[in-house]
């Protein structure tokens, strides 16, 4: 079958104010070379892919089109409003499906997660892909091989292999406390969910039709697929992917191990483990300088010099309209910023 990849690019731009806005959220943000993130997936999927379907939000159309529009067989449609990524996914499948009459393999992916080698990663999407031409009617999911106890993913459960390097999928566990993350890396029988799905969209779409009835009948009815009315979008069920199908559904499922050097970036601390750092564990984009400081993180998107001093696992982003200090330790709280800002008439910083 030929492949249709998915590119789900939504976002709100909270986990790295202030680089990342409404307007501008994270897969928009070139945080590992001169290319955004989204600029990164497409380019990494593309080799395999007969055409490419990234679906976003309206708020973020200037910024998705600047990178879309560079690349051939890349179609961008749009959500009028965020529901999570079941109808987002519903929504890509209809489009595509109104655009070729034949069967299709899927891969649905994020836009703003970090490979380190997009080879490898090809080429266990390319397992996974082999698999499903010989058994359509499963459902698979590319799991990430997990390199430490993390408390931050929902984790996959492997059953018995049904291929070579190819497992079942016994269960989805949700995010686990740090005890059950151990356990769950030492028995080497879980992987970390990275949100990536393969699987043909003539089954997926009776799948979708069979558990989810209502959202299925409503999207199916727009007028448009590449931009559905507000008034009937808005009226869909919010609800995950996993939620509203991998954990409800009766087809097989299957999962394909990877390591290949993968991270959601999911937080400046995420972002800071993966860049470069002096004698004393300090990493730095654009113009900064660190005095008596320690593994501590400093951004400058301006002209000016920044100067950290005598600071330990601190973090300083400044970018033309805002300067923002906190310590990499608080990386989960980022929300509360936003919250603050639109509670206090800040909007404009959003």
């Amino acid at each position: 079958m030929k492949l249709s990849a998915v590119i789900m690019a939504g976002g709100s731009g909270k986990r790295f104010w202030p680089l990342s806005r409404e307007s501008k959220a994270k897969q928009s943000l070139a945080l590992f070379s001169e290319k955004t993130l989204l600029a990164e997936t497409i380019e990494r999927i593309m080799p395999l892919a007969e055409e490419i379907t990234i679906v976003s939000s309206l708020k973020q159309r200037a910024e998705i089109e600047r990178d879309a529009g560079k690349y051939e067989k890349v179609k961008v449609i749009y959500e009028p409003c965020g529901r999570n990524t079941a109808p987002c996914i519903l929504l890509s499948l209809f489009a595509i499906k109104s655009m070729c009459c034949e069967d299709r393999a899927l891969l649905v992916l994020p836009s703003d997660h970090y490979v380190a080698y997009p080879e490898r990663f090809r080429k266990t999407v390319e397992k996974g892909l082999d698999f499903l031409d010989k058994n359509k009617n499963y459902i698979g999911t590319v799991g990430i091989e997990p390199a430490y106890p993390e408390t931050g993913f929902g984790y996959i459960k492997k059953g018995e292999v049904v291929e070579s390097e190819i497992f079942g999928v016994e269960s989805f566990e949700e995010k686990p406390c740090f005890e059950k993350a151990e356990k769950f890396v030492k028995s080497g029988n879980y992987l970390w969910n990275g949100g990536i799905f393969i699987f043909s969209l003539n089954s997926m779409l009776e799948e979708f039709k069979r558990l989810t009835p209502e959202t299925y009948d409503k999207i199916s009815s727009s007028e448009s697929f590449e931009l559905p009315e507000e008034k009937l979008y808005s009226s869909i069920n919010s609800i995950s992917f996993d939620y509203a199908i991998m954990e409800k559904t009766e087809k097989p499922l299957f999962a394909v191990p990877g390591n290949f050097g993968w991270s959601d970036v999911g937080s400046w601390l995420a972002y800071f483990e993966l860049l470069p750092k002096d004698g004393s564990g300090n990493a730095k984009v654009g113009n900064a300088d660190f005095i008596n400081c320690r593994n501590s993180l400093a951004v400058n998107l301006t002209e000016k010099e920044i100067v950290m001093f005598e600071k330990e696992r601190e973090l300083l982003v400044a970018t033309d309209d805002a300067i923002f200090s906190a310590s990499l330790d608080d990386h989960a709280k980022m929300r509360e910023i936003t919250e603050f800002l639109s509670k206090n008439n800040l909007e404009r910083l959003l």
